[in-house]
């Protein structure tokens, strides 16, 4: 997919990660090129699925949720729908992926304590289709979710 993009779509794609909140006009201003060429490079981003929010982060830790585990999620065969059906309506639960290996489901969820986190193991043991979990639990976080790295090896392998 790299080849789809040029320099200046990384450039955009860069100041997007690390600066979100300052527009396009800006965008356009630190690169040197007119505002008309800077959105359409943002439209291009957007229309290619690259760019799929502009929705802001939340930090759970900062609401009161400091409990962060990984459960693995073992499904009964032919169950995944059920299980994403009830694991939608666990509130803590932010995010499921499926998964090749051990299990099927990978999922991040939150917790205020520990025993807030057995309430939510608790909840998915509990739904229509899961068989077993296991769980780990997040002592630190050393590494933060980020794109802004990945984006500049793309820009760096672009300008060879």
């Amino acid at each position: 997919m790299a080849s789809l993009f040029e320099p200046l779509d990384m450039a955009v794609l860069r100041l997007i990660a690390e600066e979100p909140r300052a527009g396009v006009r800006e965008y356009a201003r630190r690169l040197g090129v007119a505002r008309a060429t800077a959105q359409s490079r943002v439209d291009k981003l957007q229309r290619l699925g690259v760019l799929i929010s502009w929705r802001p982060q939340f930090d759970p830790a900062a609401m009161g949720y400091s409990g962060l585990a990984y459960v693995r999620v073992n499904l009964k065969q032919g169950k995944l729908d059920d299980a994403l059906d009830g694991l939608r309506g666990i509130p803590e639960l932010i995010e499921a992926n499926a998964v090749a290996g051990d299990s099927d489901l990978l999922c991040r969820v939150v917790a205020k304590d520990n025993a807030g986190l057995e309430e939510v193991l608790q909840q998915i043991i509990a739904v229509d289709g899961v068989e077993r979990i296991s769980t780990e639990v997040v002592l630190s976080r050393r590494i933060m979710p980020r794109i802004s790295p990945l984006i500049r090896k793309m820009h760096d392998e672009l300008g060879r």
